[in-house]
């Protein structure tokens, strides 16, 4: 054999090994997408296995692994020690396994993507992208068409909760894909506003105040640096595109209201109008038309949603984190134990409840894992902003800060560390980061 067939050779093996990575984390989060997050058991099971598959291949990649992925793997490895050991102090060592298992998952998955090369990550992209194309467009069709699960009511509105079947987490998958989209796709494609906008508008679907919110703390980070401020701009058409096809979706918004067959669609096909003609004429007739679907919206319809969408406020949320609270003092260095936290209490009414979590991921960790829990966990996100913070003269630095800084402050308001797919989606972007080469804006 020469040595150009071995070189051949080590290059087709290298290759396939890619190939197998990014075929496991890309299959774990198509299935954690299309089977309710992987939040059942089973589908949890299966999204991990696929990461192990993936994390062998790995094993054969000799690529070294960078510190901040390195302490981040560490910190994840030793939150789940410490959740077993926890659970075993109580007697209750089965409760600690989801936890641990979850942590080693994601332990896996942030080596497993510091492994990929270039061609890989450009994949792996494609594959986040495409779902949430996925997430957002059926999202649009439940809530337009009242197709459950794809859209549920809550608060008083049908709200999109796509294949996740839960609104809010579906709003966290879909920010995550957007700040992801704006920072390696090329800016100046009407491919890449079609797609965009596609995203932002599932996302208004969403009806999530919180996802809206980290949204925008996203999209501070990456306004803060020159080069990605500049690649936002050609992006402005998307505002008025999706502001227009959010309006045909308003008379479907509301629990007592019928399906809008026709009112949905045409909001899109105008809001698509804009994206595509890119004329002044065109989008003076175009807006014109969306106000005239406003003005033809009930205005009790625009105040409901209002009166809960623009509240700051929830007598609920603030019932659970006094509950949560209270008990996290109660054993602050250990906490209750992994899956011990009682959530069963009188709320502000004076009724019974029983919740299961807390929708404030930081104070739940610490109710049930104690102060040194809540280190690690913190130390795992740290490690990679730390990271991001070195690198924010690259092309990398951003996006990296921007998607943990969303995903960060929406963990203080909904249950996303238990839905298996988000903070894989988290850790497989923040890794798989630098992007392929920003195009001159």
């Amino acid at each position: 054999m020469t040595t150009t067939d071995v070189t051949t050779t080590t290059q087709r093996d290298r290759t396939q090994r890619d190939g197998l990575l990014v075929l496991g984390l890309g299959s774990a989060l198509v299935f954690g997408v299309l089977s309710r997050g992987g939040f059942p058991t089973g589908d949890a099971v299966t999204v991990l296995l696929l990461v192990a598959v993936a994390a062998v291949a790995r094993a054969r990649v000799r690529r070294e692994v960078p510190r901040p992925v390195a302490v981040c793997v560490a910190a994840l490895l030793g939150l789940a020690v410490w959740s077993v050991g926890l659970a075993l102090r109580h007697g209750d060592a089965a409760g600690g396994v989801p936890a641990a298992a979850l942590l080693c998952g994601l332990a896996a998955s942030a080596w497993t993507a510091s492994g990929l090369d270039a061609a890989g990550r450009r994949v792996l992209h494609a594959v986040v992208l495409t779902c949430g194309v996925v997430v957002a467009g059926t999202g649009w069709a439940g809530v337009a068409l009242h197709v459950e699960p794809l859209a549920l009511v809550s608060s008083g509105l049908w709200r999109a909760s796509s294949t996740l079947t839960y609104a809010n987490a579906a709003a966290a998958f879909l920010v995550l894909a957007l700040l992801l989209a704006v920072t390696v796709l090329p800016a100046r494609r009407r491919t890449t506003l079609v797609t965009v906008s596609v995203l932002l508008l599932g996302l208004v679907a969403t009806m999530s105040r919180a996802g809206l919110v980290t949204l925008g703390v996203g999209v501070l980070v990456l306004l803060a640096s020159g080069p990605h401020r500049a690649r936002l701009r050609p992006l402005w058409p998307v505002l008025p595109a999706v502001a227009v096809a959010a309006a045909g979706l308003l008379p479907a918004l509301p629990a007592a209201a019928g399906p809008q067959p026709l009112a949905a669609p045409a909001g899109l096909a105008c809001g698509t109008g804009i994206l595509l003609l890119r004329r002044r004429v065109a989008v003076v007739l175009v807006v014109a038309a969306a106000a005239t679907v406003v003005l033809a919206v009930p205005a009790s319809t625009l105040t409901g949603i209002a009166s809960t969408r623009l509240s700051t406020t929830s007598a609920e949320r603030d019932d659970l984190r006094r509950v949560t609270a209270e008990q996290f003092l109660a054993a602050p260095l250990t906490g209750t134990g992994p899956g011990r936290l009682d959530l069963v209490y009188l709320d502000h009414t004076g009724t019974l409840v029983q919740a299961q979590y807390t929708h404030d991921e930081y104070l739940q960790t610490a109710a049930e894992t104690g102060v040194v829990g809540l280190g690690l966990a913190v130390a795992a996100l740290g490690a990679l902003a730390a990271g991001a913070v070195r690198r924010w003269r690259t092309a990398a630095g951003p996006p990296v800060l921007a998607l943990l800084a969303a995903f960060a402050v929406h963990s203080t308001a909904d249950f996303l560390w238990h839905i298996p797919v988000l903070p894989l989606l988290l850790v497989v972007c923040a890794v798989s980061h630098p992007a392929p080469p920003m195009e001159e804006p």
